[in-house]
């Protein structure tokens, strides 16, 4: 990126995208953190040090300039058109009527350890499923994010395709790769499996299960199959069945069928009725808008489905859901939704791109340097003449920071005696010096958990010192 394409990226973003100055950082200061941890990978620690500036504060404008980014959506994300019929290009002429390309890609991400087993992908790789369609100039047309590794393209594909906001393809144009095959042609050579096969495989399944043989991301380990042709072999003699394509195939129905009813009873309005065994909905509108976007859930209303209990089992209850993927879109406005309520470009901690970034090597950091005091803390107490001098200065500061914080204490107790008209006059000291409204907020929130911090910035004597002293509160520097 050249120095005149990134001006005009921050003058996108500081007009569109409603980036904004907080504090001292500059707009392109912001966008350089931001395009510096995407093209390099690093993390909160490295534009740290190389910015020189706190970890909440590299974290809050990576943020700022993501939602900033996502504003332009409209801009960045163009409208795809056809190859004409009349299209001389030796390359593109023979693609008459082509809109682009699409393929999913994984992008790895650090996420709880409770929702691994639905992020693991089929390599075994803890990512997240992105859904990306180009034009034939390599110029994005559409992005649906935040599927689970373990979803399949031809899902996250149904998806985007349903969503409101989704991915367009215009009446006449071919969806290659989600075309449907007659039900009838596709049953014409399946074997029929008996009652009795079928629970003996079923039988075998729970045995693998409970033994481990299964991977977090729903499927079965290498050779399993072949385990499964002997066994059922031994269970019923002269059965006939192989490992391709009878037991494979079986499987693949099984945990397709589980997979529709699965999706319908994370959906609002559909129930599962444990007598019956099979789906309820609320109503016959949800059961068409539903099925509108889901053609293979057609029949399943109602029907006899005993099996489901016993495969949630087998091919685990750990699917992806997809209930974090949302198009920029839908991004843009939930943003806006919060900037109308006061909250300006807010993210949900869970959910933060410098978060998701940081690796387990903190906490594991931070239990060393706390066995390492332990362990520090042992030595002192060895009757070396060094380490008794040691552990009367310690003694020292303890009482000394003792007696600093009764001193603080009464000074809380005072501010809460008087705490209306103290506020009230700190208040008006942070507008005559010119705060911004919603860093006036946050400073009178610092202030009322930390009155210390208050006693401070009133002991101030001029201006310029308690606007600095109000840049370096804002900036996280008395964060605990």
């Amino acid at each position: 990126m050249d120095r005149r394409t990134f001006a005009v990226l921050c003058e996108l973003l500081r007009g569109t995208g409603r980036l904004k100055i907080d504090g001292l950082v500059s707009v392109e200061e912001q966008v350089c953190m931001f395009l510096h941890i995407l093209a390099h990978h690093v993390k909160n620690r490295t534009i740290h040090n190389r910015f020189q500036r706190s970890g909440e504060t590299v974290s809050r404008y990576f943020n700022s300039v993501l939602c900033a980014v996502l504003q332009l959506h409209n801009i960045l994300l163009i409208s795809p058109d056809p190859v004409p019929e009349n299209c001389t290009d030796e390359k593109w002429k023979w693609f008459k009527n082509c809109l682009g390309a699409l393929d999913g890609t994984f992008i790895q991400v650090h996420v709880p350890e409770v929702d691994k087993p639905r992020f693991r992908s089929r390599k075994g790789e803890i990512a997240t499923n992105v859904l990306g369609v180009c034009s034939r100039d390599m110029i994005f047309t559409f992005v649906l994010p935040g599927w689970e590794g373990s979803a399949s393209d031809s899902r996250v594909l149904r998806d985007a395709l349903s969503r409101p906001t989704g991915l367009k393809v215009p009446t006449g144009m071919d969806v290659g790769g989600i075309s449907e095959v007659n039900e009838q042609e596709r049953r014409g050579g399946r074997r029929v499996w008996t009652k009795e096969e079928e629970d003996a495989l079923l039988s075998i399944l729970d045995e693998i299960v409970a033994n481990g043989g299964r991977a977090d991301c729903g499927s079965f380990k290498s050779g399993t199959v072949k385990n499964i042709e002997t066994r059922m072999a031994c269970a019923i003699p002269n059965c006939g069945l192989k490992a391709v394509p009878h037991i494979e195939s079986k499987l693949k129905f099984w945990k397709k069928q589980y997979g529709i009813v699965y999706d319908m009873l994370n959906t609002s309005g559909f129930g599962w009725n444990d007598v019956r065994k099979c789906i309820e909905v609320d109503s016959d509108e949800a059961w068409k808008s539903y099925v509108q976007h889901h053609k293979q859930a057609e029949g399943f209303r109602g029907k006899h489905f005993p099996l489901y209990e016993r495969l949630a089992n087998i091919f685990g209850k750990d699917r992806a859901n997809g209930k974090a993927a949302q198009t920029p879109d839908q991004q843009a406005a939930d943003f806006d939704e919060g900037d109308n309520s006061g909250n300006e470009f807010e993210i949900p901690e869970s959910f933060s791109p410098m978060s998701m970034n940081q690796s387990q090597s903190d906490f594991y950091g931070n239990q060393a340097v706390s066995q390492s005091s332990c362990r520090k803390r042992l030595r002192s107490k060895s009757t070396d003449p060094i380490a008794s001098s040691m552990n009367r200065f310690s003694d020292m500061m303890k009482e000394a920071m003792e007696k600093t914080t009764e001193a603080f204490k009464e000074f809380g107790q005072i501010l809460a005696t008087n705490k209306a008209n103290e506020y009230e006059r700190i208040a008006h000291e942070l507008q005559r010096i010119n705060i911004r409204r919603v860093d006036q907020v946050r400073v009178m929130k610092m202030f009322v958990q930390k009155p210390e911090i208050a006693g401070i910035f009133k002991a101030s004597d001029s201006d310029e010192d308690k606007q600095q002293f109000i840049m370096e509160i804002l900036a996280g520097e008395f964060d605990d």
